[in-house]
């Protein structure tokens, strides 16, 4: 049965700030975006939920050392997705706004498979109602689930993007 429904999604989205604030046990798992200057990173106590850390920074280019997001990271998210019950997970990153949107939608967009591109994004919407979901994420997320730029230029129609990205 597919746990995604616009009444109640499984996948809540969050900032740093506010993840720092919440009850860690009340969710299947935590995904924890982080930049990678990250000074002082949210570590959840292993025994409330299971975290998975991704560090990349919020860009669509290169741009000095920071890191771009990549289909490895894309690929963790899906791997924590499933080893979870799927019923209540946390995605944070600083703002709540690009790249825990990008993950979000990945794993909608997985979990509702080909075709339902515009449900998953209303999901999303629903989800996070500020959702800027970083472009090269999309993009990736596009190319790991073979959409064929669906997902994407769906996403593209609907919600702002953080940053541009065109192959």
């Amino acid at each position: 049965m597919n746990a995604f429904s616009i009444s109640n999604p499984p996948i809540q989205i969050s900032s740093l700030e506010a993840a720092i604030e919440t009850d860690h046990s009340i969710y299947d798992g935590i995904i924890t975006i982080e930049n990678t200057e990250t000074e002082n990173p949210l570590r959840v106590d292993k025994s409330k939920s299971p975290q998975l850390i991704l560090r990349f920074d919020d860009i669509t280019y290169p741009v000095d050392d920071w890191v771009e997001p990549s289909t490895k990271h894309i690929e963790r998210a899906f791997a924590f997705w499933e080893n979870t019950n799927k019923q209540s997970v946390l995605i944070h990153c600083h703002m709540g706004i690009s790249r825990s949107s990008g993950i979000a939608l990945a794993i909608i967009a997985k979990e509702l498979g080909a075709g339902r591109e515009q449900e998953a994004v209303k999901i999303l919407e629903t989800i996070n109602p500020y959702c800027a979901p970083n472009a090269l994420v999309v993009w990736l997320a596009d190319e790991l689930l073979s959409r064929g730029g669906k997902l994407y230029h769906t996403a593209e129609k609907h919600v702002p993007f953080t940053g541009s990205y065109r192959g």
